[in-house]
């Protein structure tokens, strides 16, 4: 998998032994090396979960991606360092399993590794166990467990959120590649319907969405207001990312939702003697 070219982009060399510390450090390291996003998805592409694919698309370009891939690649690093890790799916919200994260034992000691959920996820693992509550860069995230299942929760000024659930049943790679199929093509995916990218690093947690920039400073967050058409601007300007002239999957959704439906043509063609067009698939 290219592990010393991963190493590098990381900032990391070798020898490192597979300790928590070790642990901790490639966790931050590989947060801030790689954005969070769904280009891929919006840009009517492919998400290959392969370890191989994932090397190249985060090695041999500006890389990034989302949590089947940030997760493989992490977890595969680990492994040739000689970790001892067990990868797990979790379901965001109501959904179906939509998301991927890591186990990792060290020591005897299991401890949750997620690179995966962008910026409001953790910067560095936790150890997994009920009822721990931990402050990483003045949020605080809480694990517990009912039954088969944990629940992780984020904290942070008055508001707690959770934010995913997931059993420590272990899944295989085709395992992945069904969850991540669904999650990257089917329709109703928000993964679809929106564009997102986001960084986090231990000064500063970064959201852009079409409407929105969200930052966490200090464990306070911010939401500042903007227009979908701006979008092309702020990911440049946040990210370095340039997102090209293509018309993506959420801009095509925008002008779909913008466009007059039968029923306003109607009114119109009421109010000003002209015929209404009929859309295609209603003649």
């Amino acid at each position: 998998m290219q592990l010393d070219a991963y190493l590098a982009r990381l900032g990391l060399t070798r020898p490192l032994p597979p300790t928590i510390d070790t642990l901790r450090r490639i966790h931050v390291a590989h947060l801030a090396a790689f954005p969070f996003h769904n280009l891929e998805i919006q840009r009517r592409g492919v998400v290959r979960v392969d370890v191989d694919s994932i090397a190249r698309k985060f090695l041999d370009t500006d890389g990034g991606g989302y949590c089947f891939e940030q997760n493989t690649l992490l977890g595969a690093a680990l492994r040739e360092l000689g970790f001892d890790v067990t990868t797990l799916l979790g379901r965001v919200g109501q959904h179906a399993l939509n998301h991927m994260l890591l186990r990792v034992d060290i020591d005897h000691q299991p401890w949750l590794a997620d690179v995966g959920f962008g910026a409001e996820g953790p910067l560095e693992p936790i150890p997994l166990q009920d009822g721990i509550r931990v402050t990483q860069d003045h949020i605080d995230f809480s694990l517990s467990r009912k039954g088969h299942y944990w629940t992780l929760t984020i904290h942070y000024g008055d508001v707690t959120e959770e934010l995913y659930q997931f059993s420590e049943l272990p899944y295989t790679s085709d395992d992945i590649e069904m969850a991540n199929y669904y999650t990257s093509a089917h329709p109703e995916s928000i993964f679809r319907r929106t564009l997102t990218i986001q960084r986090i690093t231990p000064e500063e947690r970064v959201i852009l969405r079409p409407a929105v920039i969200t930052r966490y400073r200090n464990g306070v967050r911010t939401d500042t207001p903007i227009e979908p058409a701006q979008i092309r601007q702020y990911a440049r300007e946040l990210f370095g990312v340039d997102l090209g002239d293509t018309q993506l999957l959420f801009e095509e959704s925008l002008v779909e939702r913008q466009a007059p439906s039968p029923v306003d043509d109607l009114a119109n063609a009421t109010t000003t003697g002209e015929a209404p067009v009929a859309p295609r698939g209603m003649d």
